[in-house]
């Protein structure tokens, strides 16, 4: 009997349309589910990766004074009222 009934007229054939669509559905989700994973964690990432590094109030006020957004007297009203 040989692998494949060819005398059948491909009936065969027409009996795995479910399980090829059924694959095709399965690898079309898998690659659905690394795109998303991907995307999340990048963006989860991104969002999370300068928490350690976040700047101090001080720092944040010598950042400013230093770009000229303050006066030398706002300056020092500012740093004594975040050292009191």
């Amino acid at each position: 009997m040989p692998f494949c009934d060819w005398s059948a007229g491909g009936q065969a054939w027409m009996s795995a349309w479910p399980f090829l669509a059924l694959w095709f559905a399965f690898k079309v989700a898998m690659w659905a589910a690394i795109v998303t994973v991907v995307v999340v964690g990048v963006r989860w990432l991104r969002r999370h990766g300068s928490i350690g590094t976040m700047p101090t109030p001080l720092e944040i006020l010598r950042a400013r004074y230093a770009r000229g957004e303050l006066t030398r007297q706002d300056f020092e009203a500012m740093r004594r009222d975040l050292d009191a």
